[in-house]
């Protein structure tokens, strides 16, 4: 995939419409949740000992907050790179 500074308006208008409709998707958000709940029940129930493990499910947990930071990152890429309307 080509660096988003790289892509047309129309082609940025169309990523931000796709981030957009999987960020308002109910069951992209349920399942979203529901990964989030068991890491972090993961994390809790790992020992105290395993501080490797608990590393490698953290580490999940923020790649599926960065995953989601992403996607909002193409909506605002679309928008800032949209003409400024004067007065």
């Amino acid at each position: 995939m080509n660096n988003n500074d790289d892509l047309s308006l129309g082609e940025k208008a169309e990523l931000a419409d796709s981030a957009v409709q999987l960020l308002e998707s109910t069951a992209f958000n349920t399942a979203f949740d529901e990964l989030n709940a068991s890491l972090v029940q993961q994390i809790l129930a790992t020992p105290l000992d395993q501080a490797e493990e608990r590393e490698r499910l953290y580490m999940m947990f923020k790649a599926g907050q960065m995953f989601v930071q992403q996607l909002a990152g193409l909506v605002n890429n679309y928008n800032l790179a949209l003409p400024q309307e004067v007065g």
